[in-house]
């Protein structure tokens, strides 16, 4: 026995240090509170009968009008934080890292179905569990969504893959069935599911490119029906009844140019730069000298990593002649523009949490390319790898809105909770002060932001709720910056 388990380590040694060294990474998130939306879907989930919860499930009726179908995910998940675990954020924030590991797991599977080889799939969980693409979905229980769609989404592929490899094997058709109920609940997880029939076609055909299947036409059609059918109905209910997403950063832009403009920034943080890096970079590429300026510790080490990555996977590329299997970067390419087309075209709204799906085409390139190298050359890669993700995260977290939202909302937490007895029945207004206009933004402004208006008070201090205002006059005036860090 203890051999075996010898033999399993040396064998997976890198999925074992994939699993450590992102939950070593990661770890601070379980400490992170609410921001933001969060406090808005605390709200809305609190159901006190079934009929409440049953409605979190209803296609032909947006209860709350927010324009968007996740009953699983944002309406299911928040009742648990709501009702079942008592408003607390580490408990929701586990529950996301459970999630997180099993999409590991399921890119291992997923990857191995796909190339038949075990150092290839390795390589892309590995690649995948330690890339900073995953701070928004740790650090943010708003991003849930991601994690969760991501896991059903990769099963419903997985299931689909083993059902077209087995299809002559007895109990095959089980798992055609798991793979179409596990896409009924992607779609009741995300929007962004309505791709996934897209990628079973494209699965099928690298599959059948590669040798590894021979569905004819027909049977695929058979095959594909119930799941496209299935959409047809989800598109026109959800249009009928929850409309487009719009409002605040949801700006749709259907420019070819912007489109290209996003999905190469979305590339590029595929490859562990920062998503902060957005704000640096003007029109021509002009970077702001502002951000060597003030994190020159964590920017310069990130781009001479970046080049030092790039170097090594332009020679890996070289070396592993990829170019003769066209396929795999067909496959890549596709897997990654498919997997993002749903939000391509909402050019203000870019964050990293929604390449969850999409990294899987970026790694499973690399992975494939990487795998030509000497086992050090792979080992270096990976190392390189791990500490641009580790340099990156370290910038994230010190000037992301999500840590800094949270850091807010914590705070004012506190006070109140300090301070509740003595604001009974006195009516509040938050403020900015004489020395607060010297700022480019309203610290009262930004306050609101982060605490989603009064949905804030609504969840943890509904008596107070009422009396709680950002502007005009009160009985106790606070100060706004005090809660800000500055």
């Amino acid at each position: 026995m203890t051999k075996k388990i010898f033999r399993l380590l040396k064998k997976y040694w890198l999925l074992v240090t994939a699993f450590v060294a992102s939950f070593l990474m990661f770890l601070p998130s379980l400490s992170a509170f609410y921001t933001h939306d969060d406090f808005y879907f605390l709200k809305i989930a609190k159901v006190s009968s079934l009929e409440g919860f049953l409605n979190f499930f209803n296609l032909v009726k947006d209860t709350e009008g927010i324009g968007v179908y996740r009953p699983l995910t944002l309406r299911v998940y928040y009742f648990l934080g709501s009702g079942i675990f008592n408003l607390n954020p580490i408990s929701m924030h586990i529950i996301s890292f459970i999630t997180f590991f099993v999409v590991i797991l399921l890119v291992l599977k997923l990857v191995r179905l796909l190339t038949g080889n075990d150092k290839i799939a390795v390589l892309s969980s590995f690649l995948y569990a330690v890339s900073v693409t995953h701070f928004g979905q740790l650090y943010y229980i708003g991003a849930f969504q991601e994690l969760f769609l991501t896991m059903v989404f990769l099963g419903s592929v997985i299931f689909f893959v083993k059902y077209e490899i087995d299809s002559s094997k007895k109990h095959s058709s089980r798992n055609i069935i798991l793979s179409f109920l596990l896409f009924l609940l992607s779609l009741m997880s995300k929007e962004t599911a309505v791709v996934l029939p897209v990628v079973l076609l494209l699965t099928h055909y690298y599959l059948k490119i590669i040798g590894k299947v021979k569905t004819n036409l027909r049977k695929l059609a058979i095959l594909l029906f119930p799941y496209f059918g299935v959409l047809a109905i989800y598109l026109v209910l959800h249009f009928l009844y929850y409309g487009v997403i719009s409002g605040d950063s949801y700006i749709w832009d259907f420019s070819p140019l912007r489109a290209i403009n996003t999905s190469v920034w979305y590339f590029l943080w595929s490859l562990n730069l920062p998503e902060t890096l957005i704000d640096f970079v003007g029109p021509g590429i002009h970077l702001n000298p502002n951000l060597l300026k003030y994190w020159s510790g964590e920017i310069i080490p990130i781009f001479v990593l970046f080049v030092v990555q790039i170097c090594f996977a332009c020679y890996a590329f070289i070396k592993s002649k990829v170019v003769n299997h066209i396929s795999i970067i067909i496959f890549s390419a596709a897997w990654f523009l498919v997997t993002l087309s749903p939000i391509v075209f909402l050019p203000v709204h870019k964050f990293t949490y929604y390449l969850t799906l999409p990294l899987l085409g970026v790694v499973f390139l690399l992975s494939y390319i990487i795998n030509s190298l000497k086992p050090l050359g792979r080992i270096l890669f990976c190392a390189v790898w791990l500490a641009i993700s580790i340099f990156s995260l370290r910038l994230t977290v010190e000037t992301n809105w999500i840590t800094q939202g949270e850091g807010v909302a914590e705070r004012v937490y506190t006070y109140f909770k300090n301070n509740q007895s003595s604001l009974v029945s006195k009516n509040i207004v938050f403020v900015d002060t004489a020395g607060d206009t010297t700022l480019p933004w309203s610290p009262t402004a930004t306050l609101k932001t982060v605490l989603s208006g009064k949905n804030f008070f609504d969840v943890f201090y509904p008596d107070l709720s009422p009396r709680v205002s950002y502007s005009g006059e009160g009985d106790v005036k606070i100060v706004s910056r005090q809660f800000l860090g500055y």
